[in-house]
């Protein structure tokens, strides 16, 4: 199927969850329903335009994360005033055409060079790392929203811990997993793993 054309001055592009250029790329990988191989969380970035010309900073994302059943939308947040451009986009570019088009993105990335990829994902260079800013999670309306701070609940620290442990039963860096996974700093992910282990949500850390 042949890849959707954007209007002009528009930025559309897919890149594992983290993806950075100060060090060599470095992400998992999924098989997903054995028919293709992509990063086990991965994003779309979108910016009309118009957002682009306001700021060049203000992004769309859309997260995605992969299994061998399936791919599934994580949640939709962005950068800068987003909110205030998701109707336009949305106009030109459904939410129902997101996903594929999200998937041949990053299987063509996958199949790029480590060089190649570094060069495909430079429109991503100045907004990487990934912010969080005002998630809507999979299954609410894509309709502007009133932005709010993340609440740090028992059950958002219970969160924390999970993926604390799963990343270290998969030999990932346990607190990196987390600084992705919530698309934080690695000092904010750092403080929740702590008020997590002071909850006696995870267990001491190891000397």
């Amino acid at each position: 199927m042949e890849t959707r054309r954007f209007p002009e001055g528009w930025i559309v592009f897919a890149v594992p969850s983290g993806f950075s250029f100060d060090a060599e790329p470095t992400f998992r990988t999924v098989q997903v329903d054995g028919r293709m191989t992509v990063p086990a969380d991965f994003v779309m970035l979108i910016a009309s335009a118009e957002m682009r010309a306001k700021d060049p900073q203000m992004m769309i994302i859309v997260d995605y994360i992969a299994s061998e059943s399936g791919i599934r939308l994580h949640k939709v947040f962005g950068t800068g005033d987003w909110i205030d451009h998701l109707a336009e986009v949305v106009q030109e570019f459904p939410p129902s055409e997101w996903q594929a088009h999200a998937e041949r993105v990053i299987v063509n990335f996958m199949l790029l060079t480590t060089p190649e990829r570094l060069e495909a994902a430079k429109p991503a260079e100045s907004v990487v790392p990934l912010p969080v800013v005002a998630p809507i999670t999979a299954g609410r309306q894509l309709e502007p929203g009133v932005q709010r701070r993340r609440k740090i609940t028992h059950d958002h620290l219970r969160e924390v811990a999970t993926v604390y442990s799963e990343a270290l039963e998969n030999d990932d860096p346990p607190t990196r997993a987390v600084q992705q996974h919530f698309r934080v700093s690695h000092s904010t992910a750092a403080k929740w793993v702590g008020q997590a282990r002071k909850g006696g949500m995870l267990p001491p850390a190891k000397e």
